[in-house]
């Protein structure tokens, strides 16, 4: 009987059961959440908010102060539409979007608007610069985005910046895309 004491008393207990790890697990993912959530509206929101805005201005749905735009009104008199200025066509884009592989192609033909006849000497002579430029921005573009008609607004606004950047100084006033195919 002492001997089963004994037994009893050296035999090794069983070890407490182990704690799950889930607890931990779930933890660490709702901080990594968090801390995403905050970096994209710390970072991307800003950018989105700037694009929206100069989107809207340029559909007409958002009115610039007339302090910020310095005063340069360009509508006519009540009931009359307003002036177009110059238009200087780059006709026949041709593209193969981003991720197509060469089994998609898209042609491009816009219109810019330009302030006065004088700035299209400007015009003829970076017009291989602009063209290429404008090929690489429309490269960089999915058969999705596209082929989105939400992103057509946008693309405006991306060349008109794209264009003006390339000349140094605010040059065009408007895009008009002609022709859009994509096939």
């Amino acid at each position: 009987m002492a001997d089963e004491e004994v037994k009893e008393q050296e035999a090794p207990q069983a070890p407490p059961p182990k704690k799950s790890k889930t607890g931990l697990y779930l933890i660490i993912i709702v901080v990594q959440l968090l801390v995403a959530g905050f970096l994209i509206w710390k970072y991307v929101f800003p950018e989105y908010e700037e694009i929206k805005t100069k989107n809207d201005v340029a559909l007409g749905r958002y009115e610039v102060p007339e302090a910020e735009k310095g005063g340069d009104g360009e509508k006519g008199e009540e009931g009359e539409p307003p002036q177009i200025g110059p238009l200087y066509a780059l006709d026949n884009l041709t593209i193969n979007p981003k991720g197509s592989r060469g089994m998609r192609f898209a042609v491009v033909g816009m219109s810019l608007e330009l302030p006065s006849e004088e700035d299209v000497p400007v015009m003829d002579q970076y017009k291989l610069v602009l063209t290429d430029n404008l090929i690489a921005y429309l490269r960089n573009k999915s058969v999705r985005e596209l082929s989105d008609a939400s992103t057509m607004d946008s693309m405006k606004v991306d060349v008109k910046n794209l264009v003006n950047e390339l000349l140094g100084r605010e040059i065009v006033k408007n895009v008009y895309f002609s022709q859009f195919v994509l096939q």
